[in-house]
């Protein structure tokens, strides 16, 4: 059976979506059968994933004889919702997941399908109304994605989540389907000022998942993104994050195997530049440094993985 994995922090620009989707690419370029589903509603995972000339096409724009806002939703993972809210029994993984997401980029001379075992289930900017939409649902709302996934877990090696930065319904339901999380963060005071929030927060949902399924939702680790070695503030945040993990392990927050990952993701053009072709780094540049770091991170997160489930 596969595993699930949410990436969250409630702090914007941390460079999230961009490690998921860079995680995910090098897991599926190594031969895992990976999924990444979208739950943030910026949509930057669909977008960095298909394209905008393809998102747009395949998602807005699709059937424009009947491009209505339903017609739009059914194919994102905010159906998932609205079945469970109106009984509307329209969503469909056949309908929704985008095999082999990666298509042909014009810029680059590579398959049709350069990663075959990449798939994505998107999200529109629709899933911005699930908050009040969601308000007279009367059963537990932090359940419906993981009853959902739990139909096709058993299809992938790895699923990865990119969620919202806040911790409102969507984010809830990720971290409750999940057997793990990671927190990307930058090594600075601003982008760790809110994790012991975000961690108690978490905390509470995943409580309620041990109360009514006897599992649990643990901490793989700490990633580290987007580092200059070279500035203080870098190397002091580094130090302080150490210290902060140790006093979360201390008072029971999280498990006594949570890591800061070994591996840092070092500031770098080339993961923009990957960015702007709209793949990832390990296709985009494969002898590069920072693709190097994202193959040692998976390696780490798959110890990670064995290690928490022992």
């Amino acid at each position: 059976m596969g595993t699930i994995i949410s990436l969250i922090n409630l702090k914007g620009g941390v460079g999230k979506t961009t490690c998921c989707v860079n995680i995910a690419g090098e897991f599926a370029n190594s031969h895992k059968k990976v999924l990444v589903i979208d739950m943030d509603t910026q949509a930057n995972a669909s977008v960095l994933l298909m394209n905008p000339v393809n998102y747009n096409r395949k998602i807005l724009l699709e059937n424009e004889n009947n491009n209505s806002e339903n017609n739009i939703i059914s194919k994102t993972i905010y159906q998932v919702f609205r079945d469970e809210i109106y009984d509307e029994k329209k969503f469909s993984f056949d309908n929704t997941i985008i095999k082999s997401v990666i298509k042909i980029n014009g810029n680059k001379r590579m398959a049709q399908e350069p990663l075959p075992n990449l798939d994505l289930i998107p999200t529109t900017y629709h899933l911005q109304t699930l908050e009040q939409n969601i308000v007279n649902y009367d059963r537990t709302k932090y359940i419906i994605l993981n009853k959902v996934l739990k139909k096709i877990k058993d299809k992938y090696d790895l699923i990865f989540i990119d969620c919202p930065p806040n911790i409102y319904t969507a984010t809830k339901n990720a971290l409750y389907a999940s057997d793990f999380y990671i927190i990307p963060t930058l090594p600075d005071y601003l982008s760790m000022s809110g994790i012991h929030l975000l961690i108690n927060q978490l905390n509470k949902i995943i409580e309620i998942k041990e109360e009514e399924t006897e599992k649990s939702v643990k901490l793989l680790g700490i990633l580290l993104n987007n580092v200059d070695g070279r500035t203080n503030v870098h190397k002091e945040g580094i130090k302080n994050i150490g210290h902060r993990l140790d006093l979360f392990k201390q008072e029971k927050m999280v498990n006594e195997n949570a890591v800061i990952f070994n591996t840092r993701i070092s500031k770098t053009v080339k993961i923009n530049e990957a960015s702007g072709e709209f793949l990832p780094i390990c296709l985009n540049s494969p002898r590069d440094k920072a693709t190097g770091e994202f193959k040692s991170l998976c390696t780490e997160i798959l110890d990670q993985i064995s290690v928490n489930k022992e």
